[in-house]
């Protein structure tokens, strides 16, 4: 902006002829050098000279949008995938004349087969210094949003610093005929909304009518999530812990809240498969991990969004199984110790208890999926979806959309514990390990309280009470393999708001014999 502005010609010309402009950089280089006093300067050939030209602020109008542009800069905007390794872009031998001619050295950017001869005396030359390197360059792959399949450009030396796996940046390039020049690289910074954004009108009614209650608010607005896949009320807990992973990864961008990761269990998990579906494009970015897929790819390709598996767990190859479970563990992704910026969203059956307790461990909370309760309901909501058809309305489109702007608006809300729920989730976790101990571990409990700082953001506070934490504690323990905690007719998922309200009240007198805490 600041060549724009005092010389606009040059800056146009810089747009316009950027590689032109960047040699004619080097001939005014050149010129500068010779005319300093120095033996040293008889040396130096105009091929040694090279300028790496950096541009910043360029106006995105100026530019051309036509990726397959000639000489002219364009913009393109990408996602980090990969890196390869540092290697050098510069080499030179040194050569000399063993009869000391006039300009008797010759600098070569490469190792000849055969040594050159002197142009004086035609004499062999030997070479006076081994070959040099200098210059690091590295090969970075990029998804960029105009395009499905990677694209490869070749960064030097300063841009090598700026690269981060799974961010966006915005890359200034000139496309030639055989190579991409890449002159320089922003990294994109997502701004949270601002405070006096407006919240939809549904949800502000909706919010209103629960009076900021968590459990019943939550439980209404997850409610919204596959509306023409299944009944309102089938899944709720996998819907809650759907919705309350998309908070989190979005507030994990924003002020680095933990993220919570999503698994399900039950017997018949397709209702589930097509849930996470439909959830998965509430968020900013989203990739699924196939059987054959690299899971370290696919991770950072959904960096500040949702990595869904959308087969069972028993489908995958146990390495990668592995793998999943490992970056999870550790926050890190090999091979290049990236770090974990997404939930991740699995669905498995027929897990051994031992194992359903170690994948507990690592994902945080285990949802409940179909165990048959939800039969009849699914079979007269398919029969009733056959016999009329109907396609989704501008109202169901709506709804979907106001909830990917009310995480967007709630994202920014940093939350702390309160002492009342500080003490019901210590307590509870305390009880729980003297019930059952394998089944509650200290992966258990930072989910418990992930979840009740993602339930107080979602009511948009910035201090979670206790009604987050008996909320978070009846999600954790309606996920649980039977025989659980609390009676079946405490952990239900009714249509009805009166009926949920009636079972909440008999949990929290359950939840306060079970661990000898007041949770009013």
């Amino acid at each position: 902006m600041d060549l724009l502005d005092k010389y606009p010609e040059a800056g146009n010309y810089l747009i316009k002829e950027p590689v032109k402009f960047n040699n004619n950089c080097n001939d005014i280089l050149f010129a500068c050098l010779m005319s300093f006093e120095s033996d040293f300067l008889q040396y130096v050939k105009p091929s040694q000279i090279n300028i790496n030209l950096r541009v910043k602020c360029v106006p995105r109008f100026l530019l051309n949008p036509k990726l397959r542009c000639y000489d002219g800069i364009t913009v393109v905007q990408g996602k980090l995938l990969d890196v390869s390794s540092v290697t050098n872009y510069v080499y030179h031998t040194v050569w000399s004349c063993p009869e000391e001619c006039e300009d008797n050295e010759v600098i070569l950017h490469n190792i000849p087969k055969v040594p050159p001869k002197c142009y004086s005396c035609k004499s062999t030359l030997f070479e006076n210094s081994g070959l040099r390197k200098c210059g690091d360059k590295v090969v970075a792959t990029f998804k960029l949003d105009t395009e499905i399949l990677p694209r490869k450009f070749v960064m030097v030396d300063d841009l090598i610093m700026k690269l981060k796996f799974g961010y966006e940046y915005l890359l200034y390039i000139t496309v030639l005929k055989k190579r991409t020049i890449v002159w320089s690289i922003q990294e994109v910074v997502p701004l949270p909304a601002p405070l006096t954004t407006p919240i939809p009108d549904d949800i502000k009614e909706l919010f209103d009518k629960c009076k900021g209650v968590p459990w019943k608010f939550v439980y209404c607005l997850a409610s919204t999530i596959g509306g023409r896949i299944c009944p309102l009320n089938n899944f709720m807990t996998a819907k809650i812990g759907l919705l309350l992973s998309l908070a989190s990864v979005k507030a994990n961008v924003y002020c680095g809240s933990p993220i919570l990761h999503f698994l399900a269990t039950g017997n018949n998990l397709g209702y589930i498969g097509r849930l996470m579906c439909e959830a998965a494009l509430l968020a900013a970015s989203s990739a699924y991990i196939g059987t054959n897929s690299s899971i370290s790819t696919c991770l950072i390709n959904a960096s500040g969004g949702i990595c869904f598996m959308p087969l069972p767990l028993q489908a995958y190859h146990q390495k990668q199984i592995h793998s999943i479970l490992s970056v999870i563990e550790t926050g890190d992704i090999p091979p290049n110790k990236a770090k974990l910026r997404c939930a991740v969203w699995a669905y498995g059956s027929d897990f051994k208890k031992i194992i359903l307790y170690n994948f507990g461990s690592v994902f945080g909370t285990v949802y409940r999926g179909d165990c048959g309760e939800y039969a009849d309901e699914l079979a007269d909501f398919t029969l009733e979806r056959a016999i009329n058809p109907s396609a989704v309305t501008n109202e169901e489109k709506q709804a979907l959309n106001d909830i990917r702007k009310y995480i967007d608006i709630v994202a920014n809300v940093r939350v702390t514990l309160n002492e009342e729920a500080e003490t019901l989730l210590s307590s509870y976790f305390l009880a729980a390990r003297k019930e059952r101990p394998k089944a509650v571990t200290v992966g258990n409990f930072e989910a418990l309280v992930s979840t009740c700082i993602t339930s107080a953001r979602l009511c948009r506070r910035e201090v979670a009470n206790i009604h987050d934490a008996v909320f978070a504690i009846w999600l954790h323990v309606s996920g649980m393999t039977e025989p659980r905690f609390a009676p079946d007719e405490y952990l239900n998922t009714p249509a009805d708001i009166a009926k949920l309200k009636n079972i909440m009240k008999k949990f929290t007198e359950w939840l306060e014999n079970f661990t000898g805490c007041s949770s009013h």
